[in-house]
């Protein structure tokens, strides 16, 4: 009769081994699947942000008011950091005359008209971070506006809250659309006037997450002013943004992670600095959207 022989120490420790290397496998590819998860899960949370902000905004605009009384306004206004090696940056602004009786959150009798202002707004008011919050502000008109006049509309500004649409946009911008086909960043439509509006917005922003922001890209090696690549370390976006930020400069790039290849060094007016190892990378996701204005931007006759 036989007898049944038992594994050897070598054949233990092989087998060991084998489980051992198995499992190092298997838990690299839920790793994986996890990290694409969380991304995937960041990315959804974001859109979802981002469509409430565009109906509002769409909301807004379909009530704006295209009669003799309507006006329009897109401008931008400069942010200054504490650094003086850096040049100040543009924020963008929208202010308009709106229509009461279709926001009613604003003018719950609807028989007012309300001014209405989009705007970047620095989260850090030092200006040492580009990241900002876009803000929404709206007041009934009580026959004296003020969104329309500088000096007026700052004031208020400086003593209202507004309503955070939302937080970590470190570019925004906002592009109307005439009827032709002309486009302006910058554009004037005044009351009593016989201007037509442009058709619609269009906006663009390119935002960073608070997850984003907790645990960022790091350079893995550093960067100089001539450098034609960057190394980065981290868990990176779905889509490789076509500019990230470091510190305060704009750097823009394509290629793939963890490699990106350097298009524009100082890109959006930043000045080019070096860059540590370890510093903080910011790869912003984009979205973009449009919003058709009141009567197409006709002005209407009352």
């Amino acid at each position: 009769m036989s007898r049944r022989r038992g594994m050897t120490l070598i054949e233990v420790m092989l087998a060991l081994a084998l489980f051992g290397m198995l499992s190092l496998f298997v838990f690299s590819i839920i790793n994986s699947v996890l990290g694409l998860w969380q991304t995937g899960e960041r990315r959804g949370s974001g859109d979802l942000s981002f469509a409430a902000v565009v109906e509002r905004l769409r909301g807004d605009l379909g009530a704006m008011h295209t009669g003799p009384r309507g006006w329009m306004i897109l401008d931008d206004y400069e942010a200054r950091g504490s650094e003086g090696d850096q040049p100040p940056w543009r924020l963008p602004r929208l202010r308009f005359l709106a229509h009461g009786g279709s926001l009613p959150a604003d003018d719950p009798t609807g028989r007012n008209a309300v001014e209405v202002a989009w705007l970047l707004v620095p989260a850090d008011l030092s200006g040492d971070s580009r990241a900002a919050r876009l803000m929404r502000y709206a007041r009934v008109e009580d026959g004296n506006p003020i969104f329309d006049n500088e000096r007026s509309f700052g004031a208020y500004l400086r003593e209202a809250s507004g309503t955070p649409m939302l937080d970590g946009v470190l570019w925004a911008d906002f592009t109307l659309v005439a009827s032709d086909q002309q486009r302006f960043t910058q554009h004037r439509v005044p009351a009593e006037s016989p201007t037509d509006f442009p058709a619609q917005l269009e906006l663009a922003i390119e935002r960073i997450g608070q997850d984003a922001l907790r645990r960022p890209l790091l350079l893995d090696d550093a960067v100089s002013p001539s450098a034609t690549t960057i190394t980065v370390r981290g868990n990176p976006p779905l889509q490789t943004p076509s500019f990230v930020l470091i510190s305060q400069e704009w750097i823009e790039v394509n290629g793939s992670f963890p490699r990106l290849s350097v298009v524009e060094h100082g890109a959006r007016n930043t000045a080019i600095s070096d860059h540590a190892r370890g510093d903080t990378v910011l790869a912003p996701e984009s979205y973009t959207a449009t919003a058709a204005l009141a009567a197409g931007g006709r002005r209407v006759s009352l």
